[in-house]
C-alpha cells in the first residue's frame, strides 16, 4: 500500500514512498494541501477558492480538471467525491503530515513546526486562497508560540534554564518585538547571576524597538531592568559569574591592605597604597582579591587602567572615572551646580548627561586647569559625603603627566579621609612617578608594598597546593623554578598548562612554548575572536566585535563564556557597555604577535573605519584620536593616522594670543591649561612633520594629502607665533597662503590672511595690516563667505581705530553687527563678534574721551558676555570699561570692572589685555594706600606687556610708571614701596612711554604722559 508524506511547514514538499510528488499546476497543489487540512470541502467552496474570479461553469470544469490532475500526480485516487456536492481525501490511502504531529500533544510535535505554514508558496489569480493561507499560516504560528511558552511554563518549574534560553531564542526568532520572550530570557539570566548577558538583552530589545517602531520598552521591561541593575550592583563583591584568578600567599601585603581600608571606611588614619614590582609579579591579581574581599555597596568604586599607546595623550585614564562619577551622581541623586558640570566637562565631555546643544568650549573658553582642578575636588568632596570613594588606576608607570597632576591635586586636597586611592606600578618607572611617591611620602599620604618574587621554596608550596600528588616529583619542582624564576605570571601559566594537559615537555620547554600550549583547545570561533580581541591595545568593545565578527551579542556572549572559563579573557561593564580585555597583558602580547603582519594591518584598518565611524563631530572626539591614530599607524593607513595626529595635538596647543577667534572651530585655542611646556609641543609637532613626510612619500602629493599639509603649517604658524618667534611663525603662514592658492582652498586662504591681520595688531604694523585686510575682504566677496565678510570688517574698524579714522571705522563696525545679527538668527553662535564690534566702538568714544558714553558700548559687550558665560570677553571688555572709568576719574566703577577682569584672567589663559587690567589696578591700588599689592600688580603688568610685544600695552605701563614716580616726591611711604623698582626719573618713564605711544594714532594716554613730564 502506498504512503504519502506531506511537509506543511517551512517549504511544503509532498513524498510518495520516499519520492517526492510533482504537481503539473500550482492550484492542484493549492487544492490538495486545503484538503489535508481540512480533510473534505464542497464543491462549491473549493470553485470559490481557486477560481471565483470565473463563472460557476467555468470554474467547476477547472475543479474537475484539477481534481484529475492530482490523481495523475499520485497514480493514485487520492481525491475522491463520495457526494455530489462533496470532496475529500481517500481514507483508505495513508496520508502522515507534519502537521499531524504538530497537532498531536506528544514531545515532538514541537519539532515538526520547522517553519511558518507553506512557506514561500504562492498560487496566482486565487486571493481567497491567499487570504485563508496567511490567516491559516498565523493561527499555527501563534498557537506554535503557545505550546513554546506552555514549554517554557514546565521548565521554569524544573529550572531547566538551558532548554528555557533555546526555546526563548525561538520566540525572539519569530516575533523580534515580543517583549515577553525578552523578560523571560532577562529572568533565567538574572537566576544564574549572569547579569550583564541580561542587561545585553534589554539594550538590545530597547535598540530594536527604538529603531524599528520608534518606542521604548514596556513598564514591565523597564521595571526588571532595574531590578537586575539592582541585583548585580547587591552581587558586585561576589563576581560569581566571573571565573576566580588563581591566587597564592601574599598573605602579608593582603592584610596590610585589609587594616588601611578598615581604618579608611571607620574615618580612622589610613592611607593610600600603590602595589609597586616587575611586570607579571601579581600586583592586579592582589588588588582585584582585595576588592572580591571588601563590601562594594559601602563605597564607591572607581576604576581605570593606563596604557602604554596612550602616555602622550592627556588625561585618558580619567575618561571612564568621570563618566562613571556621572553614573553616581545621577542614580544616588546627588545635587551638583550645573557649573561645575560644565567646567569639567571641558576636560571630559561624556560628563554633561546630555548633549545642551551648545559646545562647553564656546560657554567657558579658556579655562586654567587650576580653575579645572578645584572643580573637581569639590565634586568628589560632595559624591564623598554620600559614601567614599575608592580609586583604582592600574600601570601607573604610563599615567601622562597631567592625569598625574590631577591625582596628586585630588590626593592632597581632600584630607577628609574621604578619598582613598590604589595603584599598581611596574619597576622601571620615570622620574615624574619619582617625584609623585617623593611628594606622597613627604606628606604621609601614601603606603608602598613591593611585591617580590617566589622563592624555591615558596614556588614549590604552590606547586604542591595546585598539581594533583601523582605528577609531583622534586625534579618537576626544580625545573619549574628553574624555568619561571618564581615570576607569578610564568608559574601560573606553567601549572595551568600541566594541570589542563597532564603532561608537558619541562626539560624543552620555553614560556613561549607554554603560552601557546594553553590556546590549542580553544574553539575555532573562540580563537577568532581573541585575534581579534589582540588588536586592541586596552578593552574590545562588544558592538565592534559584533560588527568584526559578523555575530550577533549573544552567540559573541556565548563564546566568551568559554575563554572566561578558561581565564584567558575578562569581561568589563562600564555604564552597561560591555567589553573584553585580556586577563594579562602578556597573554595579549602573545596572541597579538602570532598573527601574521599582514591580518593585524587589515583588522586594525578595519577596527579604525568603525571607530572612525563613531565620531560626532564636537568636543567628545577628543577621546577617540588616540585610538583611531593607534590603529591607523598600526594599520599603516598614515594619511588617516595623520589625519587624527594633527586633530589630536590641535585640542593641546594654545592659541589664546589670537584676540576673539572662532570659538565654534578652534578648539585648540583653550589649552594652556594643559601646561604643555614649549619642547614638548615642538617634539609632537616635529613627529607629525616626519608622518607627514612619510605620507608624501607614499601616497604622493594628493589633494587630500596638500589640504592636511596646510592644516599642519597652518596650526605650526600660529603656534610659533604664540612663542614670540614671529619670523619662523609668519613663515608657516606664508606657505598656508601659497598652498591654499595653489589648489583653491579658500577658507585656509583666509585664515592665513587673518593670522596675518592679528600678528599685524600685535606689532601695530598698519600698512601690512591694510594689505592684508584688502586681499581677505576682496577673497570674502567673491566667494560670498558672509561670516568672513562679517569678521574682515570689524578688523577693517580695527585698523581705522589704529588710524584715528573714527568716523570710517565706526560705520565699518556697525556692518560688521548688522552681518553678523542677520546670521545669528538666534543661535548665539556669532554674539562674541557682535560683543568685540561693540566693545570697539566703545574705544572709539574713549579715544575721544567720551568716556561716560564709551562705557555703554563697553556695558553692551559685557552684557552679551555675560548672558552666554563667554570669559575671553568679560575679561577684555571689563578691562577697557575700567580704563574709561579710571579716565573720567570714577575709580570706584573702575575697580569693579577691573576687578571683574582679573577675576577672569586668572580662570583663563588669555595675555591680551591683561596687562592693561593689572596696570590700571596697581593705580587704584596706590590711590587706596594699598602699595604693597601695587607694587605685586605693575610687576606682573610689566613681565606680561613684554610677552605681545605690543606697543600701546608697552606705553601704558609706562604711563602707570609715570604717574606712581610723579607722587612718590610727596608720599614718603609711596616713595618707600617703589624706590627700588622706579629708580629711573619720571621724565625717563614718560619719554619711553611717548616712544611707544606715538605709534598709535590719536592716543589721549600720550597726552598724559606730556602734561606729567613737565
Amino acid at each position: 500500500m502506498a504512503e504519502i508524506y506531506v511537509k506543511i511547514f517551512n517549504t511544503p514538499m509532498v513524498q510518495k514512498n520516499g519520492e517526492k510528488v510533482s504537481f503539473p499546476l500550482r492550484k492542484a497543489e493549492a487544492l490538495f494541501y486545503y484538503l489535508v487540512v481540512n480533510k473534505q470541502a464542497t464543491r462549491d467552496e473549493l470553485v470559490n477558492l481557486l477560481w471565483g474570479n470565473l463563472g460557476d461553469k467555468s470554474g467547476r470544469k477547472n475543479l474537475r480538471n484539477t481534481m484529475y490532475r492530482v490523481r495523475k500526480a499520485f497514480d493514485l485516487d487520492v481525491i475522491i467525491s463520495p457526494q455530489q456536492q462533496i470532496v475529500t481525501l481517500n481514507p483508505d490511502i495513508k496520508i502522515n503530515s507534519d502537521l499531524e504531529t504538530f497537532l498531536n500533544d506528544n514531545e515532538d510535535n514541537l519539532k515538526a513546526y520547522t517553519g511558518e505554514f507553506l512557506q514561500g508558496f504562492a498560487v496566482k489569480n486565487a486571493k481567497k486562497f491567499e487570504e485563508w493561507m496567511l490567516s491559516t499560516r498565523e493561527y499555527y504560528k501563534q498557537l506554535y508560540i503557545n505550546k513554546v511558552y506552555k514549554n517554557i511554563e514546565f521548565d521554569l518549574k524544573d529550572k531547566k534554564y538551558d532548554s528555557i534560553e533555546k526555546w526563548v531564542k525561538t520566540l525572539i526568532n519569530l516575533d523580534e518585538f515580543d517583549e515577553k520572550a525578552y523578560r523571560i530570557l532577562m529572568k533565567i539570566y538574572a537566576e544564574k547571576e549572569a547579569y550583564n548577558k541580561a542587561i545585553e538583552v534589554y539594550n538590545r530589545l530597547f535598540e530594536i524597538l527604538k529603531t524599528e517602531l520608534g518606542v521604548e520598552p514596556d513598564v514591565k521591561t523597564k521595571e526588571l531592568f532595574r531590578e537586575i541593575l539592582e541585583m548585580k550592583s547587591f552581587s558586585f563583591d561576589k563576581n560569581k559569574d566571573r571565573p576566580k584568578s588563581f591566587f597564592y600567599g601574599r598573605e602579608k601585603e593582603l592584610n596590610l591592605l585589609r587594616k588601611n581600608y578598615l581604618n579608611f571606611i571607620n574615618s580612622k588614619e589610613s592611607k593610600s597604597v600603590v602595589i609597586m614590582g616587575e611586570a607579571g609579579i601579581g600586583k592586579t591579581a592582589l588588588k582585584d582579591k582585595f576588592i572580591e574581599q571588601i563590601k562594594s555597596n559601602n563605597i564607591y568604586i572607581l576604576e581605570t587602567n593606563c596604557y602604554q599607546v596612550e602616555k602622550d595623550y592627556f588625561l585618558r585614564p580619567w575618561n571612564l572615572i568621570f563618566s562613571k562619577l556621572l553614573e553616581i551622581i545621577k542614580s544616588e541623586n546627588i545635587d551638583i551646580l550645573d557649573s561645575w558640570k560644565n567646567v569639567v566637562s571641558y576636560l571630559f565631555p561624556g560628563f554633561l548627561e546630555k548633549e545642551t546643544g551648545t559646545d562647553p568650549i564656546r560657554k567657558i573658553d579658556t579655562l586654567k586647569f587650576g580653575v579645572i582642578e578645584e572643580t573637581i575636588i569639590n565634586i568628589l568632596k560632595k559624591v564623598s559625603t554620600k559614601k567614599k570613594i575608592l580609586f583604582i588606576i592600574e600601570d601607573l608607570q604610563w599615567i601622562d603627566k597631567m592625569s598625574l597632576s590631577l591625582l596628586t591635586s585630588i590626593l592632597l586636597h581632600i584630607k577628609n579621609n574621604n578619598v582613598m586611592f590604589i595603584g599598581t606600578l611596574r619597576n622601571g618607572y620615570e622620574k615624574e612617578i619619582d617625584k609623585f611617591l617623593a611628594l606622597m611620602g613627604k606628606y604621609n599620604i601614601i603606603e608602598k608594598i613591593y611585591l617580590e618574587r617566589f622563592s624555591k621554596k615558596e614556588t614549590k608550596e604552590i606547586i604542591n597546593k595546585t598539581l594533583p600528588k601523582h605528577m609531583i616529583s622534586k625534579e618537576l619542582q626544580n625545573m619549574i623554578y628553574s624555568e619561571t624564576e618564581g615570576n607569578t605570571f610564568f608559574l601560573v601559566e606553567f601549572l595551568k598548562t600541566l594541570k589542563e594537559k597532564g603532561t608537558i615537555n619541562v626539560m624543552s620547554s620555553k614560556m613561549k612554548d607554554i603560552l601557546k600550549t594553553r590556546f590549542l583547545d580553544i574553539s575555532e570561533n573562540g580563537r577568532k575572536l581573541i585575534d581579534v580581541i589582540s588588536i586592541f591595545f586596552d578593552e574590545a568593545p562588544l558592538d565592534i566585535l559584533k560588527e568584526t565578527s559578523e555575530k550577533d551579542e549573544l552567540e559573541i556572549l556565548d563564546i566568551m563564556d568559554e575563554l572566561k572559563s578558561k581565564y584567558i579573557i575578562k569581561e568589563i561593564v562600564n555604564l552597561d557597555k560591555i567589553s573584553f580585555k585580556f586577563t594579562h597583558q602578556k597573554l595579549r602580547d602573545f596572541i597579538y604577535e602570532e598573527q601574521s603582519l599582514a591580518r593585524r594591518k587589515v583588522l586594525h584598518n578595519k577596527i579604525g573605519l568603525i571607530l572612525e565611524n563613531t565620531l560626532k563631530g564636537n568636543k567628545s572626539d577628543v577621546s577617540i584620536y588616540p585610538k583611531l591614530i593607534y590603529h591607523f599607524q598600526k594599520a599603516g593607513n598614515l594619511l588617516l593616522a595623520l589625519k587624527y595626529s594633527i586633530k589630536n595635538i590641535s585640542i593641546y596647543l594654545n592659541f589664546s594670543h589670537e584676540l576673539f577667534p572662532e570659538l565654534d572651530i578652534n578648539l585648540g585655542e583653550k589649552n594652556k591649561y594643559l601646561n604643555i611646556d614649549k619642547e614638548e609641543s615642538l617634539s609632537y609637532l616635529k613627529d607629525i612633520e616626519k608622518l607627514l613626510q612619510k605620507v608624501k612619500q607614499k601616497d604622493g602629493i594628493t589633494k587630500e594629502v596638500k589640504k592636511l599639509e596646510i592644516v599642519f603649517f597652518h596650526m605650526m604658524g600660529r603656534y610659533l607665533i604664540k612663542e614670540g618667534e614671529y619670523e619662523k611663525g609668519i613663515g608657516y603662514i606664508q606657505k598656508v597662503i601659497k598652498k591654499s592658492e595653489d589648489i583653491n582652498e579658500y577658507k585656509y586662504i583666509l585664515k592665513g590672511y587673518r593670522q596675518m591681520i592679528y600678528y599685524c595688531i600685535q606689532t601695530y604694523n598698519i600698512q601690512l595690516m591694510d594689505k592684508y585686510l584688502k586681499l581677505g575682504l576682496d577673497l570674502a566677496k567673491r566667494q560670498n563667505f558672509k561670516k568672513d565678510i562679517g569678521i574682515l570688517l570689524r578688523l577693517k574698524g580695527l585698523n581705522k581705530i589704529m588710524k584715528g579714522e573714527y568716523q570710517e571705522a565706526e560705520e565699518l563696525l556697525k556692518e560688521s553687527i548688522r552681518i553678523f545679527n542677520m546670521l545669528d538668527k538666534g543661535t548665539s553662535r556669532y554674539l562674541v563678534y557682535i560683543a568685540a564690534a561693540y566693545n570697539y566702538i566703545g574705544d572709539i568714544r574713549r579715544n575721544r574721551m567720551e568716556f561716560s558714553n564709551s562705557l555703554n558700548y563697553f556695558n553692551k559687550a559685557i552684557s552679551i558676555c555675560e548672558n552666554k558665560n563667554i570669559l575671553r570677553g568679560l575679561s577684555i571688555f571689563n578691562t577697557r570699561a575700567g580704563q574709561a572709568a579710571f579716565d573720567m576719574g570714577d575709580y570706584k566703577r573702575s575697580r569693579e570692572y577691573l576687578r571683574k577682569a582679573l577675576n577672569v584672567y586668572n580662570k583663563i589663559d588669555l595675555v591680551w589685555g591683561k596687562a592693561i587690567a593689572q596696570g590700571y589696578m596697581a593705580m587704584i591700588y596706590v590711590k587706596e594706600a594699598k602699595y604693597v599689592d601695587a607694587l605685586d600688580y605693575l610687576k606682573k603688568a610689566e613681565e606680561n606687556s613684554q610677552k605681545l610685544k605690543n606697543p600701546y600695552e608697552i606705553g601704558l605701563i609706562y604711563r602707570v610708571k609715570a604717574e606712581i614716580k610723579s607722587n612718590m616726591a610727596n608720599n614718603e611711604e609711596l616713595n618707600k614701596s617703589f624706590s627700588q623698582y622706579l629708580q629711573l626719573p619720571l621724565e625717563k618713564y614718560c619719554e619711553e612711554g611717548i616712544t611707544f605711544l606715538k605709534k598709535v594714532k590719536d592716543c589721549y594716554e600720550m597726552d598724559i604722559l606730556k602734561a606729567l613730564k613737565k
